[in-house]
């Protein structure tokens, strides 16, 4: 058929729509069937209030753009405000692609009706749906795709706002800083007016595949059901670590903490503290309980600091540490296992203060043995495992900390 007809009805008709009698009517329409496929508008008067302007705004731009013959499709600002308000409401993307879902199919059922209602032949009639129906539906298309990029971004700019915000608070605690329990409460969505246990968790998987981050935040999450703990607290660290600390009522011990089920994931556990300081304090524990697990051999996969806190607080100079084994222990020192047994018997004697009985049944042995250990002992050390005790533990507990890394030949 001849186009300049067919251009001419849709000049003629575009004011008609344009009237706002007539976009009211059409924005109660196209809503009203957006809020029953959307309970979320149905019960939010200012999303309602933000949809209706958006689809007002369509309608206008939609029509103006069908009597131009534009093909430039650019969203108006009250369908921007809509996706961005679905966005800063942390609503699904779902909610979003559903009213332009509902809006669509409302938006042809009223173009049906429009069109049949013309005093026209039904020739002019197929020809006027194919053009409003194509170039509204690539409209709305090309709409959907920006809007859904509008909200994407929005979600990723509040997401990276509110970490930003969260890792400064966490920072700044860790500090010292003074803030008030109840604001860093707030901000972290955690409660601080608790006992709090930190933990660092790391892997030294190096796959770049893995989703490494995922799976140390499930596993500091699971230290919840744990220990029956209020809630949790994760913040990446790096791209293979995680710090983190869980809020409980009461003083706990995590010793039996699961050291198995996930072995190539290792823990640093603070010991717990009340508060902002505890909060603070276990944290630095936690990060010194690592550092002393990621310099030694053999380490196991969760370090508890209490374990470790003598060497700890030593140095964390390895050739300070390396100068006491030496000096102290001499020839106890060694790295065969024969020596290796001989030491942790004194070691065990020791803790046990230095008492053969009980050192025997720690270690399950005879007392005779452990009597016969004690006297290789003072062989190797050349003197008397009684003398000099409090340095000779002391390398002890550093070379059982840090394993081979402390011997002068490892």
């Amino acid at each position: 058929m001849d186009t300049s007809e067919l251009d001419g009805w849709i000049a003629n008709l575009a004011p008609i729509y344009l009237q706002p009698e007539l976009i009211d009517g059409f924005v109660q329409r196209i809503d009203d069937a957006i809020a029953v496929a959307n309970p979320e508008v149905a019960g939010d008067r200012e999303l309602r209030r933000d949809v209706d302007a958006s689809t007002a705004a369509q309608l206008r731009v939609i029509v103006a753009a069908i009597a131009g013959g534009s093909q430039e499709v650019t969203p108006p600002p009250e369908s921007v405000a809509l996706a961005l308000t679905v966005a800063r409401r942390g609503m699904d993307l779902r909610v979003l692609l559903k009213i332009y879902g509902a809006g669509r199919l409302a938006m042809l059922g009223f173009v049906d009706e429009s069109i049949e209602a013309l005093p026209i032949g039904p020739e002019l009639k197929r020809a006027l749906l194919v053009r409003v129906w194509g170039s509204a539906m690539r409209w709305l298309e090309v709409t959907t795709e920006l809007l859904v990029a509008t909200y994407a971004k929005e979600r990723e700019s509040l997401a990276r706002g509110a970490f930003a915000r969260r890792s400064e608070t966490v920072h700044a605690i860790v500090a010292g800083e003074a803030l008030h329990s109840d604001e860093v409460s707030q901000i972290l969505d955690y409660p601080m007016r608790r006992h709090h246990t930190a933990f660092v968790l790391w892997t030294d998987d190096t796959d770049p595949a893995a989703d490494v981050l995922a799976r140390l935040d499930s596993y500091a999450r699971s230290f919840v059901d744990e220990s029956n703990a209020e809630r949790v607290l994760t913040l990446p660290s790096g791209a293979r670590e995680v710090w983190s600390w869980v809020a409980h009522f009461d003083d706990h011990e995590w010793a039996a903490l699961d050291r198995a089920r996930n072995s190539d994931l290792r823990v640093a556990v603070g010991a717990s503290g009340y508060g902002m300081q505890g909060f603070a304090r276990s944290h630095r524990e936690a990060l010194a309980a690592q550092r002393i697990a990621v310099r030694s051999t053999g380490s196991p996969g969760v370090t508890v600091y209490e374990d470790v806190q003598v060497p700890c607080l030593l140095t964390e100079d390895l050739d300070e540490l390396r100068a006491l084994v030496a000096r102290e222990l001499k020839g106890l020192a060694g790295a065969d296992g024969v020596t290796t047994r001989i030491r942790d018997t004194v070691r065990v004697y020791y803790e046990n203060n230095c008492t053969a009985a009980a050192t025997a049944v720690a270690l399950g042995l005879h007392k005779n043995t452990v009597r016969y250990r004690l006297d290789q002992a003072e062989k190797l050390l050349d003197r008397s495992v009684d003398q000099r005790r409090l340095p000779t533990e002391l390398a002890l507990i550093a070379l059982e900390s840090y394993g081979a890394a402390l011997l002068a030949n490892p």
